[in-house]
């Protein structure tokens, strides 16, 4: 519907005066002008009276003068159209359009990415003469690169040079974004355009992102013929030690999204860029598989590697980079008595040498040939069966707990811990005992803290059953309360318990590690007991082979920042300021200061270097890897036409959604119909110009004619 309406409309009461010009052409008088005779004087005075009537000759010149003053009168009266219409989809609205542009590495498939910027730079010709245009960039995060112009060369000029980036597709951070900028916008028209391949993967509908009322969308899909992707997936390492070298055995794991057989495909394996050894694999339709890879030393600390695999239409999934060093296994150290023939270390040992997750480094040596210099570079120490040292070396011992150090004390027969021994324990060790558990068959673990980490993964189904071990003889240890207290044996009485010393941690287990005073070591669950014991005493953190493309890196110090410590240990730097990073397109990144000084946000695929700021890189500098997520290569869309209904409101494209926040002053002022008018009686008033002259001169070729005739 629409209506012709005035914003000022007691200018329309000037047309009433339009009949003046019509009532002067019609009773004006002829002019008579008196010459005075001197002959005539005597004569009687008679009244000139003329008998024939106005009338109007020249109607084309009167029509003009009406039409050219109703002209000017109805601009005056400034008049526009009331449509709905026009306030939703015409030209003449001014409305604030953001345009949104996906730059996941998923567009980088086919021709994905060269048909979103073709769609982008539609948008931005469609644009009307006095629309607004933002252009938001958005991956994982969302970055606005123009706020709200008029220049269409701005706007292109972007275009031209953003590129796919290595994130994966989230759509709310760029949907926030785009209603900040619409809800701040004072024009009164509303629209988004949003340029993507719509991957079901980066929208859950929970995010609540949302515009604002009024805002109508156009979703540009952007898609193509999808032929399959081979894709490099997470990469596994089991550590070894021969020979006092580190050997790492690397196993990929490939993923085939196609519905094609893939034969022999060639994986690569490099360090430093420089290609180490291959294998072959074949992977079915829409299937997985792993690849072990030839092992390699690690000769080097920061030593980077990558797995690749040849490329496709989605090439930054074809690789995995990694970062590795020598020395992040676990060192150990197990201390003995000496003086006992059976070997109480043996199911220890061979425990402890076959971890691979991490890497176990195990020596051994007594209590009485134990030096200080033994703990240097340990991850944990293990007193089996063994007296603590004394002397400089406890001593030493102690400060080594209190610097983050672990320890594990297993009691035994000769575990007498004197009184001037560390005071580590949570509780001094009392005499033998060997209950009568179960009419002689001894006894079980009867309550475990299965939340705790080194029970942790006992508490799945199917994970093993630490119940299952029995138990002929332990040492009492009386405790002041319950806290620290792990696990009980059935009679009550304590069979792990933990004390924090400092930054570190002290584990005691009240019963031998043997197979006599216990089966434990003959049970299934001895081995992964063994491990989380030893990996909880020494606070083990399994290094970061590889990060993510946007994780952020923690090199603050604070909170989970134990590998940014790992990364900083090489540069020796005495405080964070002078901390720069060399992201992998050599971008400089001072990692010190700015708005959040000591954290990394990671937002390229590659390696990030560390520097001192006057560093110069090479072998040996501290580095992370990034890559991409996998998750980003599952390219199932969803309905496009849905997802745009699901960030609108309902009232979005109904009549009046837009036009009902538009005033009359708004929406005469956008339709400028009065200017139009103000032209066409400016035309109307020079023609009507052109013609009263040319009539004046014909009247002049012929007096007769004109004396004897109005205008």
């Amino acid at each position: 519907m629409s209506a012709l309406a005035f914003l000022a409309p007691l200018f329309l009461l000037g047309l009433g005066f339009l009949v003046w010009p019509v009532l002067v052409h019609l009773v004006q008088k002829d002019r008579k002008e008196v010459v005075e005779f001197p002959s005539l004087m005597f004569l009687e005075r008679v009244p000139y009276k003329s008998s024939r009537r106005q009338k109007i000759r020249h109607w084309l010149l009167l029509l003009m003068r009406l039409a050219a003053l109703t002209v000017l009168i109805a601009a005056f009266a400034r008049p526009f159209m009331d449509r709905d219409d026009i306030a939703l989809g015409g030209t003449t609205v001014a409305r604030e359009v953001v345009i949104l542009v996906d730059r996941s590495y998923s567009m980088d498939y086919g021709d994905r990415w060269a048909d979103a910027l073709a769609g982008a730079r539609a948008a931005v010709r469609q644009l009307g003469p006095e629309d607004r245009a933002s252009l938001v960039f958005f991956s994982a995060g969302a970055t606005l690169a123009v706020r709200s112009t008029t220049d269409r060369t701005v706007l292109f000029a972007a275009l031209d040079t953003v590129e796919p980036g290595a994130g994966g597709t989230r759509f709310g951070p760029a949907l926030d974004l785009a209603r900040t900028v619409l809800e701040q916008s004072s024009l009164p028209g509303r629209h988004a355009v949003m340029i993507s391949d719509f991957q079901r993967a980066g929208w859950d509908g929970d995010e609540g992102a949302r515009l604002p009322p009024g805002t109508t969308v156009d979703p540009v899909v952007v898609s193509g013929p999808y032929e399959g992707d081979l894709a490099v997936g997470q990469l596994l390492f089991q550590r070894s030690f021969r020979d006092g070298l580190e050997r790492v055995e690397t196993t990929a794991r490939l993923v085939n999204s196609g519905d094609r057989e893939i034969e022999d495909v060639e994986v690569v394996l490099e360090l430093d860029g420089r290609p180490v050894g291959s294998a072959a694999a074949t992977l079915g339709p829409n299937a997985t598989t792993l690849v072990t890879l030839p092992p390699f030393t690690l000769s080097e600390p920061f030593m980077r590697g990558s797995v690749r695999v040849p490329g496709d239409a989605l090439p930054a999934n074809d690789v995995a980079n990694f970062v590795l060093s020598p020395g992040e296994g676990f060192s150990v150290l197990v201390v003995e008595d000496g003086s006992d023939p059976r070997e109480p270390s043996l199911y220890l040992d061979q425990a402890l040498a076959i971890g691979t997750d991490p890497a176990f480094d195990v020596d051994g040596t007594t209590v009485g040939a134990m030096t200080a210099g033994d703990l240097d570079g340990r991850s944990v120490v293990i007193l089996n069966g063994s007296r603590p040292p004394r002397g400089g070396v406890g001593t030493r011992l102690r400060e080594f707990v209190e610097d983050g150090g672990g320890l594990v004390v297993i009691l035994g027969e000769r575990s007498s811990w004197p009184a001037d021994g560390p005071d580590l324990l949570p509780g001094p060790p009392g005499p033998v005992m060997e209950p009568e558990w179960r009419e002689g068959r001894g006894g079980t673990l009867g309550r475990i803290d299965y939340t705790h980490p080194v029970f942790a993964l006992f508490a799945a189904p199917r994970s093993g059953d630490l119940t299952d071990a029995t138990f002929f003889r332990y040492r009492n240890v009386e405790l002041a309360g319950a806290e620290g207290v792990l696990a009980r044996f059935d009679n009550g009485a304590v069979a792990l318990a933990e004390r924090q010393v400092g930054e570190g941690r002290v584990l005691l287990w009240t019963s031998m590690l043997d197979n006599y005073w216990n089966d434990m070591v003959l049970q299934p669950i001895f081995l992964p007991f063994a491990h989380q014991l030893v990996k909880h005493a020494g606070s083990f953190r399994p290094p970061t082979p590889s990060y993510t493309v946007d994780d952020v890196l923690n090199l603050s110090g604070q909170g989970e920042g134990g590998e940014g410590n790992r990364l900083l240990a090489g540069l020796a730097l005495e405080d964070r300021e002078g901390l720069v990073a060399l992201s992998p397109a050599n971008r400089s990144i001072e990692v010190g200061g700015g708005a959040r000084p000591g954290f990394l946000p990671l937002s390229e695929q590659g390696f990030y270097e560390l520097r001192d700021g006057g560093g110069g890189g090479g072998p040996g500098t501290p580095a992370v890897a990034v890559n991409v997520n996998l998750g980003e290569a599952d390219l199932e869309a969803m309905d496009p036409e849905e997802f745009a209904g699901s960030i609108t409101s309902p009232d979005v494209g109904e009549a009046g959604a837009i036009g009902a926040e538009l005033g009359p002053e708004d929406r005469e002022r956008r339709q400028g119909i009065w200017w139009y008018l103000l032209v066409a009686a400016f035309l109307l008033l020079a023609l009507e110009t052109i013609v009263s002259n040319y009539l004046s001169r014909k009247a002049a070729s012929q007096p007769w004619e004109g004396s004897a005739a109005s205008s």
